[in-house]
């Protein structure tokens, strides 16, 4: 299994869905959640895990549940997706917004 590394981005900037009257803060977490899955490839490259073990911390690095919204990392489009609770928007990672 061959994954890119997503580049890892500072996540000081707000989103502004499309539907959105206000900015959503990105959480912190995000950044994190990058560097780990960094790190998480890096182990199955180097043939430290395998992909079961891969797919299990891959999901747990990218679903972040907080109380007012959830976010998603979806590799195959290179984007967080955020739900809070009626809709979805979504953020690229190489997005740098103000």
């Amino acid at each position: 299994m061959t994954v890119a590394h997503p580049e890892v981005v500072s996540m000081n900037f707000r989103h502004q869905p499309d539907d959105a009257t206000e900015a959503v803060e990105i959480p912190p977490a995000l950044g994190r959640a990058m560097a780990s899955y960094r790190t998480l490839l890096d182990e199955l490259e180097a043939g430290r895990i395998d992909d079961a073990t891969f797919r299990r911390r891959a999901l747990r690095i990218g679903l972040i549940v907080r109380e007012h919204d959830a976010w998603i990392l979806d590799l195959s489009t290179e984007r967080w997706w955020r739900y809070d609770g009626v809709a979805l928007s979504s953020l690229r990672f190489d997005e740098n917004e103000g």
